[in-house]
């Protein structure tokens, strides 16, 4: 199902991801999966949202994702997120992408939002 995807390079993509296969998932953050939850992504999506990141992203060394980090809430307790981040709706137990309609216009609100974010692709 189509998502969000933001790298480290404040790039944004939508991208097709199977929630159901955990490799895909996997395949699509760089790494072992890490699934977060704030209060910040609640307010802003106004859903339950959950952002997906690399578990060892720190400890791998990877550069820093400032939305991914904003989102986390790193101003209230000084950790980041490192490495790429692929966003996924709750429905009950199981996490889904945003679809075709929904993830286009998510997407345009984040570049709207974040001034340093740029489309995958351009320039």
């Amino acid at each position: 199902m189509k998502t969000i995807k933001i790298t480290t390079d404040n790039k944004i993509s939508i991208i097709d991801v199977n929630f159901d296969d955990h490799k895909d998932i996997q395949k699509a953050i760089g790494g072992y999966i890490e699934p977060v939850h704030t209060k910040t992504l609640f307010n802003y999506f106004k859903a339950p949202i959950y952002m997906l990141v690399d578990e060892e992203g720190l400890i791998k060394n990877l550069p820093v994702n400032v939305v991914a980090s904003h989102f986390y809430g790193f101003k209230d307790h000084g950790c980041v997120i490192a490495g790429d981040a692929i966003f996924a709706l709750a429905i009950g137990e199981n996490l889904i992408g945003f679809g075709d309609r929904d993830s286009e216009q998510w997407m345009e609100k984040l570049l709207k939002d974040f001034s340093g974010l740029e489309k995958d692709g351009e320039k």
